[in-house]
């Protein structure tokens, strides 16, 4: 039995969890308690935004480590259930928090296609790649394709491009978390983009994916009580029962009344690039409960499709698959990913519904001039402006433009809460958000140093592989924070291009690799150059007509480019050389789910040898 089989996962994690649980809940409360008697909203927010920083910090600190395996696969010991909830917090992340609830403000209905994605994609990916990649073992997954196919090249292929589905994704994570922060502390969003930056930084660098596993722990915590008290709490006044998942249901009704008096009327969908909400303030004109009245049938399943495919093939999600103590751990810890987000995707419809309903009633028929005291809030965080474009005295739904990032922070502010559940929510949104920017970061680096360095230098002789992570974590997190300094980006549009580019170049060269013996070397070159070639196309026409009218959107260039993918590996494989003995070998026992993984087992021979 190896050394990372027999060391175990500490037996207090369970109650050091409990005591940051009660501690946080205590700090929700005494700020609840100084806001009543006085204490200004400032000083509030400060205090709940500082404190859980400073927590996560020490968290990592206390996690730091200097061990090779402990920096990469946190030791090989991480319970199932906190791996699970970090799967959870790096496929929702703030993108999800923010924007996927606001989407569902727009769209109602038609916006379910992202949340049942994400659930649907890590289901794939816990049957069709997780456990094989962990029977494999390798840090990353281009050192698992280069294991696979005993080739360098396929390796250097794949980390490269692996490159943009992650950055994207941490660019868009980046700027949720320094949105929050320039919000609520007296910081400018240059200043803001710059502390998320270092905090990431310093979490990955002091322990790699240990220090980044259990802060992320850490985080999934706090955002899930921010998320779920003001929520709980609204579904308790509207409803009298504390199940929002349940019983939202019962404010249809009263909600389709209010969107009615307000000028709501069904729509037809368009296409689905013109679709989807964007960042800036809209008018939400489409009824909640109207089925496909924004988007078509066709365009739903297509982008329920391209989600599922991407977060399948995801590499930030991927690249936890070899942290557990075995395959079964590792299977059972996606099982827990699988609970968190699908509680989560039945959750935020309710929460979109809860806010679209408090709003709609408070302005359905009310004077411009006596409008609710919540809409100077929202309007003072620049969440919210109304126009009487026809001068009627009155706000009907066209004249309402709300923030689709808002959203979450509306819902408390609506139903007339304390101002500590405002900043409880945001600072739910910010934890979940830095929790999936770290792994992103890491992903990007600890690609730059365990499959660009030991391309160059395979046994770690002239830079040492914790020095190279080091420096490639504060590079990553430096050319990320410049970037966002300057470039405005829409989250959400560049979370569903990140997506679409690892159901493109990943989807198909995992597929082939794990469950086609026959796959070489030559077939993964083409599946990951065609399914990028694909959405290289679809970045750079961007929206214009390609033949007729046909417009080649990410989305489609998706599944475009991982069915050329298949094709491409299939022809290349059957047409070039066969496998080898011992690309062979490594299949038969790749499919073996028992014993050592095939790294670690590749790592004592090593050691072995060279000690003789």
């Amino acid at each position: 039995m190896s050394p990372s089989r027999r060391r175990q996962a500490n037996p207090h994690l369970g109650a050091y969890y409990g005591i940051l649980t009660s501690a946080f809940v205590s700090l929700v409360i005494s700020l609840a308690m100084f806001e009543q008697l006085g204490w200004q909203e400032t000083w509030v927010a400060r205090a709940m935004i500082l404190v859980p920083l400073a927590l996560y910090v020490v968290i990592a600190l206390g996690a730091r480590t200097l061990n090779v395996e402990d920096f990469f696969a946190s030791g090989r010991r991480v319970p199932p259930v906190y791996n699970g909830a970090v799967l959870a917090a790096v496929l929702i992340g703030g993108t999800g928090f923010f924007a996927y609830t606001g989407t569902l403000f727009f769209l109602g209905f038609d916006a379910l296609a992202i949340g049942l994605a994400w659930t649907a994609g890590l289901i794939v990916s816990g049957i069709l790649f997780v456990p094989y990649l962990r029977k494999a073992g390798a840090y990353t997954m281009p050192a698992f394709l280069g294991q696979r196919f005993r080739s360098r090249f396929v390796r250097a292929m794949a980390s490269v491009l692996q490159l943009p589905p992650a950055a994207l994704l941490l660019a868009a994570e980046i700027k949720v978390a320094a949105l929050i922060i320039a919000m609520f502390l007296p910081l400018s969003h240059q200043l803001a983009v710059a502390c998320v930056a270092v905090i990431i930084a310093c979490v990955t660098i002091v322990g790699g994916m240990r220090s980044l596993t259990w802060s992320a722990s850490a985080q999934f915590i706090v955002s899930a009580v921010g998320f779920a008290v003001p929520l709980i709490i609204v579904s308790v006044l509207l409803t009298n029962l504390p199940a929002p998942q349940l019983t939202y249901g019962e404010m249809f009704e009263p909600l389709k009344r209010s969107e009615s008096v307000t000028g709501v009327s069904p729509s037809a969908p368009s296409e689905l690039a013109t679709a989807l909400p964007r960042e800036q303030p809209g008018p939400s004109a489409k009824p909640f409960l109207q089925a496909f009245g924004a988007v078509s049938q066709t365009d739903f399943l297509t982008l329920f499709l391209c989600l599922t495919l991407g977060a399948a093939a995801l590499p930030s999600l991927l690249a936890r698959s070899g942290v557990t103590s075995s395959v079964a751990d590792q299977r059972r810890s996606v099982a827990w990913g699988v609970f968190f987000v699908a509680l989560f995707a039945i959750s935020a419809p309710a929460l979109a519904a809860f806010v679209r309903l408090l709003m709609f009633q408070d302005i359905a028929q009310a004077p411009a001039n006596a409008l609710p005291s919540w809409l100077n809030d929202l309007s003072a965080y620049r969440l919210l402006f109304t126009k009487d474009a026809n001068s009627d005295g009155a706000i009907e739904a066209s004249e309402l433009f709300v923030a689709r990032d808002g959203i979450v922070l509306a819902l408390p502010m609506a139903a007339k809460l304390p101002f500590v559940c405002t900043v409880l929510t945001a600072v739910a949104g910010l934890a979940i958000a830095l929790a999936a920017a770290a792994s992103h970061l890491f992903t990007l680096a600890g690609s730059l140093a365990d499959d660009g360095i030991r391309l160059v230098d395979p046994r770690s002789e002239v830079l040492p592989r914790l020095m190279v992570a080091w420096v490639a974590i504060a590079a990553t997190a430096l050319a990320a924070g410049v970037f966002l300094a300057f470039a405005e980006i829409d989250v959400m549009q560049v979370a569903i291009m990140a997506f679409a580019s690892s159901a493109a170049i990943f989807f198909p060269v995992l597929l082939l690799a794990i469950w086609w013996r026959r796959c070489t070397w030559l077939g993964a070159v083409l599946a990951l150059g065609l399914g990028f070639a694909t959405m290289a196309t679809a970045i750079a026409f961007g929206d214009a007509p390609i033949a007729g009218q046909f417009r080649l959107t990410t989305v489609i260039a998706a599944l475009i480019g991982a069915a050329l993918g298949l094709i491409g590996g299939l022809i290349g494989s059957l047409l070039g050389p066969k496998p080898t003995p011992a690309e062979q070998a490594y299949f038969e026992e790749l499919r073996d789910p028992s014993g050592d993984a095939l790294y670690d087992r590749a790592q004592r021979r090593a050691a072995a040898a060279a000690s003789q």
